[in-house]
């Protein structure tokens, strides 16, 4: 995966859009670009008025005149007795006089070459940071243009409920968009005034007066808009989302986008997966630092072998599981945004396994509408209007993106079986080695003072100060309408900005981001994604369109100091992985420190244990949550293609 990106990478920065100079652009001999020359002269004049070379000389002369003489008089007399010669004051002036008219030529020079490259790598930092948190909008609005009908409206009303500033009369709005009902939307709007003064009490009242009312309601909406309806509840009883808490991150969106990468295949990505790399993109760039928990052993070679293996191996296999469902979740968004299914029936709640009989009975139906006019051009061929012949196109083209979608997944349930031998295999062989060479301390999670053993280590997912400008004059080739982004040179129209922003557009985007950002956070490595996916994103719902740069970075800088680093549910994780696939025994000290240190709760342990009680002795399975059998593509699928293209003319 990592050689994939780098290849990829290469092959960017290899094309002939990046080859390009745009600043050397002639015709009829006049040249349209900027003068290379003219360009160094403004930057050393920038330099000089900078520095001020007026107050800088008179410093200079000052302090190598009277400072100087000053000094060295008054201290050759307490020293000596008697004034220094005058060869001593000449020689201390003049020194001091040149090492100030060195120091001023070397800082206009620095500021001219290597400070003006800094000065413009900072900015180039603001400026993505301004055109990110415009693609998280934007991306956004394309998710609900993505929707018809009454979705669209309930998947606003849900972004709208989600924004912690909302106002009262917002909420009723939302509200109103969700259930058609202006009573039921100031009973809320009241709530939220309440909320606001911190009187909870009187909400407490509002809800018992109005509660039937409101389940009444909240029951036909939750049939068809799950999300909206659990955020419409909230609201009834006083909650919104902390900032400090964070908004949950969508689960295995960066194995998602990888997966695009490495299939090449952007229609493997959702709106959702695209604004969560957005997202990721613009704290990290804002300065968050993501703390993560995974372990190390250190100790016999031959068990740390092991312990490499059996993780490889599982993370393989996970990765392997989770790409069924991706690959499922992402056809079925491309059939909602082709229209071809209805929103509210593929809600993300719904299992793997209905989700596949309502995309079979899609694509059947796009296969049975393709029949109908194939049929129809074969007897009559004059008779298909320019109508039909557009919805044979739309239907031809959406049809073959969905088979190969679909193939995805079936590939993905073909090679879980190997994925999962290898896992049993390698589990087999770590309890073999720990049941010859166990002391009983291999077995257990090690807490306290010491490096040998298993324990837990705390690593953190970051940029720093360089990698961020690194990152950002590699994402500003991509950002950015025109090749030039130098930030001196004035407005440049972003891509967020235009209208013809379409959703593969946005799906390639963060594919991009996910390249640019490998090198500096390992993105690619197994625990860097748990860690991510074990941690709440930064509430980003104050972003509004028109903002300016520099709010944005005040935006993005407040809600990373703001959300906590809660590595309960990443300590959780761990321990569940410990217990069931690495047969890890946990001690009552290490149950308490996991509880102490990192908030795990102790129920959600106990029931670790039970399970690994049940399981003790036991063959590895994993096999329980095994994802629903796709079958190969139907062949009446591929035919229907071949129809459509005789009724194109193809």
């Amino acid at each position: 995966m990592r050689s994939g990106i780098r290849a990829f990478y290469r092959r960017i920065k290899s094309s002939p859009r990046a080859a390009e100079t745009p600043h050397t652009e002639h015709s009829a001999g006049v040249s349209l670009g900027q003068d290379t020359t003219d360009r160094r002269l403004r930057q050393w004049q920038r330099s000089l008025r900078r520095v001020r070379i007026s107050r800088n000389l008179l410093g200079i002369a000052w302090t190598a005149g009277p400072v100087t003489g000053l000094g060295l008089t008054g201290g050759y007399i307490v020293a000596y007795g008697h004034l220094p010669s005058t060869q001593l004051l000449i020689y201390f002036g003049t020194f001091t006089l040149l090492s100030g008219v060195i120091g001023l030529l070397a800082k206009i020079f620095y500021d001219s070459t290597l400070g003006s490259n800094k000065e413009m790598a900072q900015a180039k930092v603001v400026q993505v940071i301004d055109q990110l948190g415009e693609l998280i909008l934007a991306t956004r609005d394309l998710d609900v243009d993505s929707l018809e009908g009454n979705a669209r409206g309930y998947e606003a009303a849900r972004q709208l409920l989600l924004r912690i500033d909302l106002s009262p009369q917002g909420v009723a709005l939302a509200c109103e968009e969700l259930t058609k009902d202006r009573q039921l939307g100031r009973i809320l709007a009241q709530i939220d005034n309440y909320r606001r003064a911190g009187l909870y009490s009187r909400i407490r009242d509002l809800n018992k007066l109005h509660g039937e009312y409101f389940e009444a309601t909240f029951q036909q909406v939750r049939s068809e808009a799950p999300l909206a309806a659990s955020a419409l509840r909230e609201r009834f009883t006083g909650k919104v989302p902390r900032l400090r808490a964070g908004i949950p991150r969508h689960e295995a969106f960066v194995e998602r986008i990888l997966a695009a990468f490495e299939e090449q295949n952007a229609a493997l990505l959702t709106m959702q997966d695209v604004e969560q790399m957005f997202g990721l993109a613009f704290e990290l760039l804002n300065g968050r630092e993501i703390t993560t928990l995974c372990f190390s052993y250190s100790g016999n070679w031959r068990l740390a072998k092991h312990l490499d293996r059996i993780e490889a191996a599982r993370s393989r296999f996970r990765l392997n599981l989770a790409a069924v469902e991706n690959r499922l979740r992402a056809l079925a968004s491309h059939l909602i945004e082709a229209g071809l299914l209805a929103p509210a029936n593929a809600p993300e709640e719904l299992p793997s396994s209905t989700l596949l009989e309502r995309i079979n009975t899609a694509l059947d139906g796009m296969q049975a509408e393709l029949d109908i006019l194939y049929k129809q051009h074969k007897r009559f061929p004059r008779t298909i209007s320019r109508t039909q012949r557009a919805r044979a196109d739309h239907l031809s083209r959406t049809l073959a993106t969905s088979i190969g979608l679909y193939r995805a997944a079936y590939q993905a349930v073909q090679s879980i079986g190997s994925t999962h031998a290898e896992l049993i295999k390698a589990t087999q062989d770590w309890e073999q080695l720990v049941s010859e060479i166990s002391t009983g301390r291999e077995q257990q999670l090690m807490i306290g003072p010491g490096s040998k053993g298993l324990r837990i280590v705390e690593r953190s997912i970051g940029l720093d100060e360089e990698a961020r400008e690194k990152v950002c004059a590699s994402l500003s080739k991509h950002l950015f309408a025109s090749g030039d982004t130098d930030p001196g040179r004035g407005y440049h129209q972003s891509i967020a900005a235009h209208e013809d922003l379409t959703p593969d557009k946005a799906r390639r985007l963060a594919i991009e981001i996910a390249v640019a950002l490998e090198p500096h956070i390992g993105i690619t490595r197994s625990e860097v994604q748990r860690g991510l996916a074990a941690t709440n994103a930064c509430y980003l719902g104050d972003l509004e369109p028109g903002m300016s740069a520099l709010e944005k970075c005040r935006i993005g800088e407040a809600m990373v100091r703001e959300v906590s680093n809660d590595l309960s549910r990443a300590a959780e994780k761990l321990a569940l992985a410990l217990v069931r696939h690495y047969r890890v025994d946990l001690t009552e000290e290490a149950q308490s420190f996991l509880i102490e240190v990192y908030g795990a709760r102790e129920n959600v342990l106990n029931s670790i244990l039970r399970t690994q009680m049940v399981d003790k002795g036991t063959q590895v399975t994993l096999l329980s949550h095994r994802p629903p059998p796709v079958p190969q593509p139907k062949r009446e699928w591929y035919r229907s293609l071949v129809y459509a293209r005789r009724i194109l003319g193809q």
